[in-house]
């Protein structure tokens, strides 16, 4: 596999990760109102539906040749989504409280 071909495998993964911690959010937010076996059964559901993205992602760009550390800039961009994730909340309360 060629670095660059890595490059871009890591920015798309980590680009991934990100999203993956926005949709996780949003998913908990959403599901925290049914009984405990529905949760858990949507849960399922979401993680294959989100692994499966994942390995169409990789097998679109790279064949599918997965390594580790593409799955370490996976979890790099989860971990970094909170951050963006309370910027991204606090600037829409901001904003409703200005107007």
């Amino acid at each position: 596999m060629s670095s660059f071909l890595q490059l871009y495998c890591f920015f798309f993964s980590f680009l991934y990760g990100i999203l993956f911690g926005i949709i996780t959010n949003l998913h908990f937010k959403l599901i925290c109102h049914y009984h405990l076996i529905f949760k858990f059964l949507i849960s399922i559901v979401f993680i294959i539906d989100v692994v499966l993205g994942y390995i169409l992602l990789m097998y679109k760009l790279n064949l599918g040749i997965f390594h580790i550390y593409f799955l370490i800039f996976v979890l790099i961009g989860f971990i970094c989504s909170f951050p963006l994730i309370k910027w991204f909340i606090n600037k829409l309360i901001l904003h409703k409280k200005c107007k």
